[in-house]
């Protein structure tokens, strides 16, 4: 599949022209984006199968690089066709602070508004620093809380309605999906459970949409996202499991954008200036290296906002 970082005009800027500091707009944002998580086309459960043709540009980790972020959508070409499909995750919580805040709320706000303005083609996945905000599980980074951080930014840009955009926002990560299946045997997600893990963990998961047991430590959705170090005994209990041959993941640090683990997992990262982008083309049948060959240094795309 021949993949270009050039195309004839930039997407449109999610959010533009929206007052996101403005918390009426700012919550209704979040509920609509919410509830098109929810109703996607093709979604049951925590999982979105894609169809059978077009083209899906699946991301890394992202943590607030707003660079890379447009980037992506560069490549992802959403307002060219509707058959091109982009995978986004693990927005928050980048290393760039503000005074002590965390000021990423707002990178969430435009994947939100990128949500309701194309609907079948944006699939957002749950992934573990969304989670640890939602639950207020500490994590620290440098010797700093990023969930209080990241609180103190919301506080800081809503004042006395920061309380009520936190919990529309709650509700928008609630939303977010576990997985997305492509009918040539990929799955993508955020991460997998660690091998001591997998014992005990509910594959039926993937059949709800997660629940407050899910989403708790050691529940089934939070084993899943915080998962690390798989080896390929779990790709291959998993793979049968869910019918997929190929897992393609982010979470782990992946220091050249990309590794391979075992025989028929990918880790990609997209959050630093060795990021990656992986387009897929869901009708044709690939091996691991062969996507592997596909990937896509961002820092190749020429974005909207490069110099």
């Amino acid at each position: 599949m021949t993949t270009s970082g050039r195309s004839p005009e930039p997407p449109p800027p999610p959010a533009d022209g929206v007052d996101l500091q403005d918390h009426t707009v700012a919550i209704d944002l979040l509920d609509r984006a919410a509830e098109a998580n929810l109703q996607a086309a093709g979604r049951r459960g925590a999982v979105v199968d894609l169809p059978a043709t077009g083209r899906l540009l699946v991301s890394g980790d992202l943590h607030d690089h707003g660079l890379n972020f447009m980037r992506l959508l560069r490549l992802a070409r959403l307002h060219r066709d509707e058959g091109h499909h982009v995978i986004l995750h693990e927005l928050i919580h980048g290393p760039h602070r503000v005074n002590g805040m965390d000021l990423s709320i707002r990178t969430l706000m435009r994947v939100a508004a990128l949500k309701i303005q194309y609907p079948k083609q944006v699939h957002l996945l749950l992934a573990n620093h969304e989670l640890s905000q939602l639950n207020g599980d500490e994590i620290l980074k440098d010797g700093v809380s990023v969930v209080k951080a990241f609180d103190e930014g919301v506080g800081y840009i809503y004042g006395d309605r920061a309380g009520d955009v936190s919990a529309a926002m709650a509700g928008f990560v609630r939303s977010m999906l576990l997985a997305v299946r492509c009918p040539n045997g990929i799955m993508c997600s955020h991460s997998l459970p660690s091998p001591r893990m997998l014992d005990a963990f509910d594959t039926t998961v993937l059949d709800r949409v997660p629940n407050d047991d899910d989403l708790r430590s050691r529940g089934a959705a939070h084993t899943m996202v915080w998962g690390r170090n798989q080896d390929q005994a779990v790709a291959d209990a998993l793979g049968q499991s869910w019918d997929t041959r190929l897992f393609v993941m982010g979470h782990q640090p992946a220091e050249m954008g990309y590794f391979a683990l075992g025989e028929s997992m990918l880790v990609i990262a997209s959050d630093h200036n060795h990021g990656q982008g992986l387009p897929i083309d869901l009708s044709r049948r690939y091996q691991r290296d062969d996507l592997i060959r596909e990937l896509v240094p961002l820092a190749s795309v020429v974005a909207s906002t490069d110099a």
